[in-house]
């Protein structure tokens, strides 16, 4: 279903999209669909060539050739639950060529990322239509291009380190740090420990761009645990609240998505009863929830 628009938008045929491409050392690439290779080192540099009819998009609308235009391309992540801007420019009154050129951190991406192109008015100027747009930020023109990263890899940056120089149990697996406070980024407030003494773990963490059989298994029992860690983390926080309004990025903002992708159909009181009623089903539920062990 499409949908419907408070004001006219031109047609779509304004803006001519190029393929998104991928930069490397070595090579200029269409980009793929998933990129398995992809670690939290990785530093992506994309492109994307572009030609836009700004005169047409503004008589298209109903705008005058005073009002201004930009093309933005924002990106968003699934598992940091973090946003940004990329790229930004303004459009002339006239066909212009632009290429869309920008690089995106490893650090504070991963999962599914999306990279939305949207035309949109920065400031209306004059206007030929009483049902022209006149709020800035009105969308003219949209397209979402998405792309999965890491594969089997786990959802938070990582360290693997010997636990003998931590407080931690030297004969554990692995262990996830996470901050107190809910509005802090979920970046700087989650990390994921594995213990070097757990060859298994170490090396599927290792290669989890490509993983073995063995490694899968480990890699789902890591991803399991960690949303279990997140799950209880959400629900026994009595300052949590699934419903409020967290920064993007934030430590809330990422329980209260992992509550929903986990258990869509329960609400946070009724979670919390399960939890305190039946600790050990509610525990296994998990498990059934993040799929533990269904490709081994």
């Amino acid at each position: 279903m499409s949908r419907a628009y408070p004001y006219r938008r031109p047609p779509v045929d304004v803006v001519t999209t190029g393929p998104w491409l991928r930069l490397t050392a070595d090579s200029v690439d269409e980009l793929p669909p998933d990129l398995p290779e992809w670690d939290y080192g990785t530093v992506l540099r994309m492109r994307r060539p572009m030609r836009v009819d700004g005169l047409r998009a503004r008589s298209g609308c109903g705008l005058g050739p005073d009002s201004e235009l930009m093309l933005t391309v924002v990106w968003s992540a699934a598992s940091s639950s973090l946003r940004g801007r990329a790229w930004q420019a303004p459009v002339a009154a006239s066909e212009v060529e632009l290429e869309i050129d920008f690089e995106l951190s490893g650090g504070e991406l991963g999962g599914r990322l999306d990279l939305e192109t949207s035309l949109t008015l920065r400031s209306p100027g004059s206007r030929d239509s009483l049902v022209a747009p006149s709020r800035p930020g009105s969308v003219l023109w949209r397209d979402v291009r998405s792309v999965m990263l890491q594969g089997d890899a786990v959802l938070f940056p990582l360290s693997i380190v010997d636990f003998e120089h931590l407080p931690y149990p030297t004969g554990a697996a692995w262990h996830l740090e996470l901050g107190h406070d809910l509005e802090s980024q979920a970046l700087g407030s989650i990390l994921l420990l594995a213990n070097k003494r757990r060859e298994a773990v170490a090396k599927a963490l290792e290669g989890a761009s490509d993983p073995t059989d063995a490694d899968r298994r480990v890699l789902s029992a890591i991803r399991s645990d960690v949303v279990r860690s997140l799950v209880e983390r959400a629900l026994v926080d009595d300052e949590f609240d699934v419903e409020a309004d967290y920064p993007i990025g934030s430590v809330g903002a990422l329980l209260a998505s992992v509550l929903r992708v986990t258990f869509p159909d329960r609400s946070l009181d009724a979670l919390r009863r399960d939890r305190n009623h039946e600790p050990g089903l509610f525990t296994t539920r998990i498990q059934d929830a993040t799929g533990l062990l269904a490709d081994a």
